[in-house]
C-alpha cells in the first residue's frame, strides 16, 4: 500500500487508541487526552469529533446525551450534504451551520488557473462527480510536479477553505460558540470527519497549545480508519497506470494527505502571524475569547 502519512505507525495506533469515542459512527474521536507543550492535557469528553450524525444508531444517540451530556453541535457541511442527510435532534444540545467551503471563492481561484475551462466544459466545483475530480485532481498533481510545488490543484484546497470569506466567517463563529458552550460537549462533524473536521481539529488544538507533530498526528490519525477506501481508489489508480509518485496525494482523495494540511498552516503563518492571528484577526475571534477556549477545554 502506498505510504500515507509522515507520522510513525506506532504512534498513530497510540494516538487511535487514546482519542477514539465508544460510537458506532466512522471516525468518532475526542480531543481529551492529547497532551500540549506545557505537558498539560486537552479535557476529557468535551470536543468530539465525528463523521455525519445522520449515521448514528439511537445508542450513539444515547451515549451522546446521557454519557457526554452533548450541548453543542457544529455542522461544517454545505446545505445540500444537509438536506440529503440531516443531523438528528439532540435533545438538549443546539446545532448550528458552519460552513467552510466558499465555492465561490475556489471557483474564482480554479477557473483562472485553467481559463474557466475544464475539459473542454465551465469549471464549477459544486457539480464535478467523482470521476471528473479524479480527472482534475490528476491533471493539477501533475503540473503541481512539474513546477515543484504542493499547493496548487487539491494541495491549495484546505488554505482555500481558510481564505475565502465563508470559511473566515463560519470558523469565526465555530470558535466563538465553543468559547460560549460552558456546559456539556461540542461536537463538530462534515461528512467523513476526516477534512473539513481536521481542518478545525487542528486549529483548536493549535490555540490550545499543541506542537505541529501533534495535530498532523491527530489528522493522520484518519487514514487509519479510511484504510480500506485508501486501498480501494490506490487499486482504481494503479489500474488506470498512474506514475507512482503522484499516488500518495491522489489517494488523499480517500483518506488525508498531510501537504495539504500543512499548506494551510503556511497560508496562515503567511498572512496571519499564524493559526492564532488567524483567527483574531481574520475571523474576529476577541482574546478574551481565546481565554475562554483555553480556561474550558485545558485541564487544570
Amino acid at each position: 500500500m502506498v505510504e500515507m502519512n509522515v507520522t510513525p505507525a506506532a504512534a498513530l495506533e497510540r494516538h487511535r487508541a487514546l482519542t477514539s469515542l465508544p460510537l458506532s459512527l466512522n471516525n468518532a474521536r475526542e480531543l481529551g487526552g492529547i497532551v500540549l507543550r506545557d505537558g498539560r492535557r486537552v479535557k476529557r469528553g468535551v470536543l468530539l469529533r465525528t463523521s455525519r450524525l445522520f449515521d448514528a444508531t439511537e445508542e450513539d444517540l444515547r451515549r451522546l446525551r446521557e454519557e457526554y451530556g452533548l450541548s453543542l453541535i457544529l455542522d461544517m457541511r454545505e446545505s445540500d450534504e444537509i438536506r440529503r442527510a440531516p443531523d438528528p435532534e439532540i435533545s438538549g444540545a443546539k446545532w448550528l451551520h458552519t460552513p467552510v467551503i466558499d465555492f465561490a471563492y475556489i471557483r474564482e481561484k480554479m477557473a483562472s488557473r485553467i481559463d474557466g475551462q475544464f475539459n473542454g466544459k465551465s469549471f464549477d466545483p459544486e457539480k464535478l462527480d467523482r470521476e471528473s475530480i479524479l480527472a482534475w485532481m490528476t491533471e493539477a498533481v501533475r503540473e503541481g510536479r512539474r513546477l515543484g510545488r504542493t499547493d496548487l490543484g487539491i494541495g491549495g484546497a484546505y488554505a482555500g477553505y481558510l481564505a475565502g470569506a465563508v470559511g473566515r466567517r463560519s470558523i469565526g463563529l465555530f470558535f466563538r460558540e465553543l468559547a460560549a458552550n460552558e456546559n456539556g460537549a461540542a461536537l463538530w462533524h462534515c461528512h467523513t470527519g476526516k477534512d473539513r473536521t481536521g481542518i478545525a481539529a487542528g486549529l483548536i488544538l493549535d490555540v490550545l497549545g499543541a506542537d505541529w507533530d501533534t495535530i498532523l498526528c491527530d489528522y493522520e490519525c484518519s487514514n487509519l480508519f479510511y484504510r480500506s477506501d485508501l486501498e480501494e481508489i490506490e487499486l482504481l489508480l494503479r489500474g488506470r497506470g498512474i506514475e507512482e509518485e503522484i499516488l500518495p496525494p491522489l489517494c488523499g482523495f480517500a483518506g488525508v494527505h498531510a501537504p495539504m494540511l500543512e499548506n494551510a498552516w503556511k497560508y496562515m503563518d503567511r498572512k496571519w502571524g499564524g493559526a492564532l492571528g488567524y483567527l483574531t484577526a481574520g475571523c474576529g475571534v476577541s482574546a478574551d475569547e481565546i481565554a475562554a477556549l483555553r480556561e474550558r477545554y485545558i485541564e487544570g
